[in-house]
């Protein structure tokens, strides 16, 4: 089943797909702009058994949908990133993650597409309305595209409500599906 946006469609991932999406995020031309040194030493890269130990069978398999799920995000049929949810530190928020399979699917508009599509398909689905993005301040491309695609920063609320992030100067962004911004 695939979730239509206006640029992108979702494809539920499969464990078929786990290699090809591991590779996008840790081994791709876009992974200097999310992790690892020299910017992000805070940050390392992961390795292969570190994420399937992050990315559980279930975001996969679909078997806990409350508590996530990854989508390979297609334009035109094609694979151009992968999107995900979590369950957040706090009830009733889910925490989202973007990266795109490379330099050159960015700044297309493929992400705020693929978020707002994930977070109105997990409204209707799921009856979660607010849903939480945390990058690095100095990912700064992210940030603005998390802004277009309706998140607003939140100053205060980011260690008591969702718990540490995995930056140093992690930026909590906030969207409530629904409101009058996020519609």
């Amino acid at each position: 089943m695939l979730i239509e946006g206006q640029r992108v469609s979702l494809m539920p991932a499969g464990f078929e797909d786990r290699r090809e999406i591991y590779e996008w995020l840790a081994l791709s031309d876009s992974t200097p702009a999310m992790m690892g040194p020299p910017l992000y030493p805070d940050h390392p890269v992961p390795s292969w058994e570190e994420y399937v130990a992050d990315y559980e069978d279930y975001y996969f398999d679909g078997s806990r949908p409350r508590d996530g799920r990854l989508f390979v995000v297609l334009a035109g049929g094609r694979p151009v990133g992968a999107v995900s949810y979590s369950r957040a530190a706090c009830e009733g928020t889910l925490e989202l993650d973007i990266w795109m399979r490379s330099e050159a699917e960015c700044g297309k508009g493929y992400g705020p597409d693929a978020l707002k599509t994930l977070c109105g398909h997990l409204a209707t689905g799921l009856g979660i309305t607010e849903f939480v993005i945390r990058p690095s301040a100095r990912n700064e491309r992210a940030v603005r595209a998390y802004i277009k695609a309706g998140f607003e920063p939140v100053e205060s609320c980011g260690d008591e409500r969702f718990g540490p992030g995995d930056y140093e100067d992690t930026v909590t962004l906030v969207m409530r599906h629904g409101s009058s911004r996020n519609v």
